[in-house]
């Protein structure tokens, strides 16, 4: 349980260098190709329905917002299968404005890893949220 404490702090720590705030109407990819936060539609949502293409990775998200602007969306995932790493390249394709990275530290706990997807015309470079953020010095936004 501290270990996953921890690892909460962390990622907060992590939004706060990059000047993020906590979006509760974060689903989806799709969510970040937004101008402002607001939840997709059911049936058009990756997440929620729409094919439900997403949802494994997406079980245990946090959608981050930069002056109320969609910009990151990270994720605690036990594990990346081929199919969802097919998934992230065919959303860099669908939207070159997308990065995805992955590693860091996830915080859901019990070995979660995290998955960042982000808008790179946004905030150009992200990295996962690792032990320290403070010791790495981040550029803030």
């Amino acid at each position: 349980m501290a270990k996953q404490a921890d690892a909460q702090r962390v990622i907060v720590e992590w939004a706060e260098w990059y000047g993020l705030k906590e979006a509760k109407t974060a689903c989806c990819p799709g969510w970040l190709t937004r101008r402002v936060s607001r939840r997709c539609s059911i049936d058009r949502c990756t997440a929620r329905g729409g094919g439900a293409f997403d949802h494994v990775w997406l079980e245990h998200r946090i959608g981050w917002v930069l002056n109320g602007q969609p910009v990151a969306l990270t994720s605690a995932c036990y594990g990346i299968s081929d199919k969802e790493q097919a998934r992230f390249e065919w959303w860099v394709t669908e939207d070159p404005r997308l990065s995805i990275v992955l590693g860091g530290q996830g915080w859901y706990g019990f070995g979660s890893t995290q998955v960042l997807v982000w808008r790179a015309d946004v905030i150009e470079a992200m990295e996962p949220a690792p032990e320290s953020v403070r010791a790495l010095g981040y550029q803030q936004y």
